[in-house]
């Protein structure tokens, strides 16, 4: 066939992406008690409802113009039924730079959000990720802080369509604030911390030593 090496490659693609972050990456996970972000859409979706969109994104390394390895993107999105009603899910992979936004590859999220505004669907996030980092800075060579161009788009969604946020992890930064522009919120009692910066940070910028727990836990967020 003449396009058989282009199938076969996206047929590896897939296959880069199902294995996530790989074995230590996964083993991490399971370490924390966590499950990993398809376990966790497969448990949220009707069976068989979930068709991912943008699986073959991803950092490609090849060799001899073949390729190597995939870095899949720590972002999964899709849609999916949730008992019998079509929804619009988000999912963080933390096995793949601890959900980084430098290996969310594109603009994922917002691509997300624009469908569940344009169809008026349910929008679902399932948050475990770290937000910007100092890679994503060298990489485009500036900040996106204080503009963000998917600010405005949440702010249009919160008015016209159900955003639940589920906190699966730390989640800081800019998945820190997805946690917060949502109608409903949950976390993990023992598992969930919600912060702008992680402790090192708070060490770096005050000198205060402090854990993540006691920083954002549910303690901190959850009044009465």
């Amino acid at each position: 066939m003449v396009w058989e090496p282009e199938i076969e490659e996206m047929k590896r693609r897939r296959a880069f992406a199902e294995q996530m972050g790989g074995e230590a990456g996964i083993a991490e996970q399971r370490r924390r008690g966590k499950l990993t972000v398809r376990e966790r859409i497969d448990l949220i979706s009707d069976e068989g409802s979930f068709q991912e969109i943008g699986q073959l994104a991803g950092a490609a390394t090849y060799e001899n113009d073949k390729l190597v390895h995939v870095r899949p993107s720590n972002m999964i999105i899709g849609l999916g039924e949730v008992n019998g009603r079509k929804a619009v899910l988000t999912a963080g992979d933390f096995t793949v730079r601890g959900g980084a936004s430098d290996g969310g590859i594109g603009n994922k999220g917002g691509h997300a959000q624009k469908m569940a505004l344009d169809w008026k669907l349910p929008f679902i996030r399932l948050l475990d990720a770290t937000g910007g980092s100092v890679k994503t800075f060298e990489q485009i060579g500036r900040t996106y802080i204080p503009t963000n161009p998917v600010t405005p788009g949440v702010e249009n969604l919160l008015c016209q369509v159900p955003v639940v946020a589920a906190v699966l992890g730390s989640v800081a930064g800019l998945p820190a604030v997805d946690a917060c522009l949502a109608h409903f919120n949950v976390m993990v009692k023992g598992t969930s911390q919600v912060f702008p910066g992680g402790p090192p940070v708070v060490k770096a910028a005050l000198g205060i030593d402090i854990s993540k727990e006691d920083l954002g836990d549910e303690r901190t967020q959850v009044y009465g």
